[in-house]
């Protein structure tokens, strides 16, 4: 019986032994064959930067367990060099990229490349459900190094289960010749590879190479025609999954028929939410919009955000079964109301320097439908002086600085930077008080953007890639926030680009983003489940030691809290800054906090009640408590920005303060009695 199981045992071990010497050779002995297919941009996580080279990005989750070569692996590292390595940790080998000890190489397309500049990416997606998902690693309009020519548009296709791989090919201008490159696989020794060879200028019969260093004969002579693939392994289930884009078009309906005619024109940077999945998308500069899904099996649901003085004049939504229905021309009509007429202005509070001074970014925007024309007045604090401004004021009288605009077309922004002086007398710490206003006021619908009130932080030093929120601190559920982005390049030399990522809180609602100013011409978009991305192409943004003025730009945007919010809810936000290729610099993390929405009497723990009356008041609040032993309290009133407005210290129950200098609107009021705070929410009218 011993002898019995021993053989058993020993049978069994050499079965295993052997499946795993085969499983070791996997490599070289997978079957190859080349074919026509398609070439089919995807929307996945983007790894790179602009005009990057000689980058690796590691541990990229596979989502999934891939066997190459014998060996299971989850995780891979990307190279910008058009190859993978089947590891969690890669390298950025740009030549003989099969040799040497770089082992678990994947290699679709591997040479000294760079990302392209302006719309090249590496990006990558898991698609499908187990056990048939699929890996795709995307290079997009990528470039030859060096010479910097070419458009090289690839991808990788991993395969759960089969463990299948997969290279396909889109467009590919290899510019000039010629060119090192490799296509092919390597495994964990350099014996157990599958490096392509052409010798007929036909990429249809490349063949496995007997070199491990083989190049592959890559010229404008011997191109691959688009959607040309090559495969180790069987890609049976490739035909399980399905994805492609539901496009469509947002326009200005304007004889408002709910048909895209040809007076119709689009409507740029209009969000859009699809669903099952919570996802955003955002219209471009001529109103197109595009969802990239990766189940076709799904139905989609497609609704336009509405928007202020605009008519829906189409469908309010659309639904797309893309294996039954089109996915193209899913268009969004709007048709404006008429006689709009609404101008807003905005400015964040950029810090300010006693002694130096600081910046005004003021951006202006037309909601209405009628072009525009009137003023713009500054009243600066008595602690600031004009310095300069790009768009010098039309009037100046002692504190007060006028710009006159004209024909502010509707849906327009426009903007200015003002350079202030601030007294040395200015104490740190303090703030500077200064009145912006846009008119006209009279006919204007909406007065409440046509103001704003700066309280500029006085202090010795900032931090020049910031953001801002206004208003800051606790705010009522449902409040608009104005976020402002401030970039600075502090370098040595110009930012060719500079890209802004700012994912948003959870409890703000994306369908009502607007896009309210910027320094320079930026392309915006919407993606996932609510990722802004503002692009600023061609910037030229100068060094802060060549122009400091001219080093500064931002952005601007309104975007409203979700309803509904409990109170003590909080709203966190910031924004990653991408100068060219250079590592990702992080703002500060702006927080509001949902403050107590009520002016109900309220009861502390050990049985106070506090009141507040009148509520809406007009001159006096009169402050009660109910207290039994002389009880007082600090009172301290402050905006919905936070702004500290008035304060009295240890007051007694039935005093009344004096409220008739606040301006008009609501403010919460602080009652402190020993560690306890309470808050009302008054209305001054």
């Amino acid at each position: 019986m011993k002898i019995t199981l021993r053989i058993a045992f020993a049978m069994l071990l050499a079965m295993v032994l052997s499946q795993n010497t085969t499983r070791a050779q996997n490599i070289s002995s997978m079957p190859y064959t080349a074919s026509m297919d398609t070439f089919q941009t995807i929307t996945g996580t983007t790894v790179d930067a602009l005009n990057v080279d000689d980058m690796t990005y590691n541990n990229i989750p596979l989502g999934f367990t891939f066997n190459y070569g014998g060996i299971n692996h989850n995780k891979i590292a990307i190279t910008t060099n058009g190859w993978i390595d089947v590891d969690s940790v890669g390298n950025s080998l740009f030549t003989g990229i099969f040799n040497g000890s770089n082992n678990n190489v994947i290699a679709p397309f591997a040479g000294d490349l760079r990302n392209g500049g302006a719309g090249s990416s590496i990006q990558y997606i898991t698609i499908g459900t187990a056990p048939n998902r699929i890996t795709i690693v995307q290079w997009l309009h990528y470039q030859y190094f060096g010479s910097f020519t070419g458009d090289l548009n690839f991808q990788v296709w991993l395969y759960e289960s089969s463990n299948c791989i997969r290279f396909v090919y889109g467009n590919m201008n290899l510019g000039i010749n010629p060119f090192n490159t490799q296509i092919g696989l390597r495994g964990n020794t350099n014996s157990d590879y599958s490096v392509l060879a052409d010798t007929s200028c036909n990429w249809a019969l490349a063949q496995p190479a007997v070199g491990l260093g083989t190049m592959f004969p890559v010229s404008t002579m011997c191109s691959m025609p688009p959607g040309f693939a090559f495969h180790w392994g069987t890609c049976a289930n490739s035909q399980g999954v399905t994805f492609s884009y539901i496009n469509g078009k947002v326009y200005n309906d304007i004889n408002n028929n709910g048909v895209y005619d040809g007076a119709d024109s689009g409507l740029a940077n209009h969000i859009l939410n699809i669903m099952p999945g919570n996802y955003y998308v955002s219209s471009n500069a001529v109103g197109d919009y595009a969802f990239f899904f990766i189940d076709s099996n799904l139905t989609y649901t497609i609704t336009p955000a509405s928007q202020q003085y605009w008519t829906i004049s189409s469908a309010t939504s659309l639904s797309v079964s893309p294996l039954t229905q089109s996915c193209v021309g899913n268009n969004f009509g709007f048709h404006m109301m008429p006689n709009i007429h609404d101008v807003g202005i905005n400015c964040p509070n950029w810090t300010m320097q006693p002694g130096g001074g600081g910046l005004l970014p003021i951006s202006y925007h037309n909601y209405g439908n009628a072009p525009e024309s009137d003023t713009i007045t500054l009243v600066m604090d008595s602690l600031l002086s004009y310095v300069s401004c790009v768009v010098p004021p039309t009037v100046i009288n002692g504190q007060s600085l006028k710009w006159a605009y004209n024909n502010l077309a509707p849906g327009a922004t426009a903007g200015f930077l003002v350079h202030l002086g601030c007294s040395s007398t200015a104490v740190l710490g303090n703030y500077t008080n200064s009145l912006l206003t846009i008119e006209p006021l009279a006919t204007d619908l909406d007065t409440s953007n046509n103001t704003v009130a700066l309280h500029q932080l006085l202090s010795a030093s900032f931090d020049p890639n910031e953001k801002f929120v206004s208003p800051s601190g606790n705010i009522p559920s449902g409040t608009l926030l104005n976020y402002n982005i401030h970039f600075q390049n502090t370098g040595n030399a110009a930012a060719t680009t500079v890209i802004l990522r700012d994912t948003l809180d959870a409890d703000v609602d994306p369908m009502s983003l607007v896009l309210t100013g910027s320094s320079h011409p930026v392309k915006f978009a919407m993606t996932g489940n609510g990722i802004i991305n503002f692009y600023f192409y061609g910037i030229n943004l100068p060094d802060s030691g060549s122009n400091m003025a001219g080093s500064n730009g931002w952005v601007s945007y309104s975007i409203r809290t979700k309803n509904n919010l409990s109170a003590g809810t909080l709203i966190n936000n910031r924004a990653g800054i991408y100068f060219d290729n250079n590592t990702v610099v992080l703002t500060n993390t702006t927080q509001n906090m949902i403050a107590i929405e009520t002016s109900s009497p309220l009861i502390s723990q050990n049985g106070t009640v506090y009141t507040i009356h009148p509520n809406p008041a007009h001159e006096q609040i009169q402050i009660s408590f109910s207290s039994t032993n002389g009880q007082k309290v600090d009172v301290s009133i402050l905006s919905v920005d936070g702004k500290l407005m008035l304060q009295e210290k240890q007051i007694a129950s039935g005093k009344s303060i004096d409220v008739s200098q606040l301006p008009n609107g609501v403010y919460f009021c602080h009652l402190t009695s020993g560690q306890e705070v309470k808050t009302i929410k008054i209305i001054k009218e």
